[in-house]
């Protein structure tokens, strides 16, 4: 081969790789402007945009239009041609695969097609529900009973694993450091999905609910998440009326900057580690660094997982007077409040004489 037909042949050669890369830059940029423009028209407010789950089946032979006409009708795409265009140039389209998908109205084309081509058909799931107030261990005993996975496996999980999250940072050793932080809610898993696999998605949910104006106003109180999170805990633990919770909240706060000890009996329950209807006098005695009836601080760390009413209370207290709450109805968990001890022991003597 000549010199000169070498030259011709790079020099084609380089038009094509130009060509394919403005080919590309303008697919993109297009893109982009399409995107903008639409959410532009649409001028929903963010409250207003509904994300759907939306089942679909890819039947076998479909093809690339097929597909996106599909999509395209559950509403999952807005434009057949951006998605048919992506799929052909970035080679997805010959390798989409037939089969029932759970997909939502919130994915991108590029994550659709994702899934599409990476036997991401739907697989067999199981729910769970995990309620406000549960330990660490709760939880696992939970997922063994339901047979989600086995209590030991979900504890080395917990306890032989780093996760990477911001509000995992500088945390103080302590037996489970990631108490507190497993979000309680309902959660649905594929069946297969591994111990390590649930972990990661309940600290995923916390990460969504503690957001960046939580940060925020934490850092404005002077305290830290893990501190948050650990009167978060208290709150869960010792209120069940939800417009009680900022109420309790201010009492922590005020007992804490008056130097007075907490006196909070879930974190004598805690350090303990057994449920008991009442607690006898020897038991707040007991040394543990989350007996709030002996040191005048909050615990060393979280003694249970709250949910986000808790943890908004925590960060948002009630400003008031008050420095002691006694239950008054233990059927609805009503608390009466009060700022003397004086007042709390009538209250309390009272009540209990009810009880």
């Amino acid at each position: 081969m000549s010199k000169k037909t070498m030259l011709k042949m790079l020099y084609l050669l380089s038009k094509v790789i130009i060509l394919c890369v403005a080919v590309w830059i303008i697919f993109f940029v297009a893109r982009g402007v399409y995107d903008y423009s639409y959410k532009l028209m649409s001028k929903k407010p963010a409250e207003d945009i509904v994300v759907k789950t939306v089942e679909v089946t890819v039947p076998k032979g479909a093809t690339s239009k097929d597909i996106a006409n599909i999509l395209h009708d559950n509403e999952l795409i807005n434009n057949t041609y951006y998605f048919l265009a992506y799929a052909k140039l970035s080679g997805k389209g010959s390798k989409f695969q037939y089969g029932d998908y759970t997909l939502n109205t919130g994915m991108t084309e590029e994550e659709i097609a994702e899934i599409l081509t990476t036997n991401g058909a739907k697989k067999e799931t199981i729910k769970f529900t995990i309620p406000e107030g549960y330990t660490i261990q709760q939880i696992a005993d939970k997922l063994q009973k339901e047979k989600i996975c086995k209590s030991s496996e979900f504890m080395a999980a917990i306890n032989d694993v780093n996760y990477d999250y911001r509000f995992l940072e500088d945390l103080p050793d302590r037996n489970i450091k990631l108490q507190g932080y497993l979000f309680p809610s309902t959660y649905e898993v594929y069946k297969d999905a591994s111990a390590q696999d649930i972990v990661s998605i309940m600290l995923k949910q916390f990460d969504k609910v503690f957001k960046d104006e939580y940060y925020t106003r934490a850092e404005e109180l002077g305290m830290t998440v893990d501190q948050i999170v650990t009167m978060a805990s208290i709150i869960e633990k010792e209120v069940r009326v939800d417009e009680e919770r900022e109420i309790v909240a201010g009492i922590i706060y005020n007992r804490l900057e008056d130097g007075m000890k907490l006196q909070m009996c879930s974190t004598v329950m805690y350090a303990l580690d057994k449920r008991r209807d009442r607690l006898l006098y020897d038991d707040l005695e007991i040394e543990s660094p989350y007996n709030t009836y002996l040191y005048p601080e909050l615990p060393i760390g979280p003694i249970a997982n709250p949910g986000e009413r808790s943890i908004e209370a925590s960060l948002y207290p009630t400003e008031s007077d008050y420095l002691y709450f006694s239950l008054r109805n233990p059927e609805t968990g009503e608390h009466e409040f009060n700022t003397t001890l004086d007042a709390h022991n009538k209250v309390k003597g009272k009540y209990q004489n009810e009880f």
